[in-house]
């Protein structure tokens, strides 16, 4: 651990929402996944900001991106029999 570290802000409240680390977030919300999904959904919308050289994403709107990532299976269609 860096000497710095310790004046680093784990969290950081903005209106509406908190800024974790790009780590806790991958922990917390992501299901444990790596660093490296975490960056691939960036090119797909996830947002995330620098701050001091770290990399904080948004709690509140990374939880409403990745349940807009939802998709439900569409019912196969079922075709009708002439009479």
């Amino acid at each position: 651990m860096r000497a710095d570290d310790q004046a680093r802000p784990n969290r950081v409240e903005i209106p509406n929402d908190t800024l974790i680390p790009d780590e806790d977030f991958c922990r917390e919300v992501l299901g444990g996944c790596a660093r490296r999904t975490a960056k691939r959904y960036e090119r797909e919308g996830l947002l995330y900001i620098l701050i001091r050289g770290r990399k904080f994403r948004p709690l509140n709107a990374g939880r409403a991106w990745l349940a807009s990532r939802i998709q439900a299976r569409k019912a196969p269609q079922r075709h009708r029999r002439a009479s």
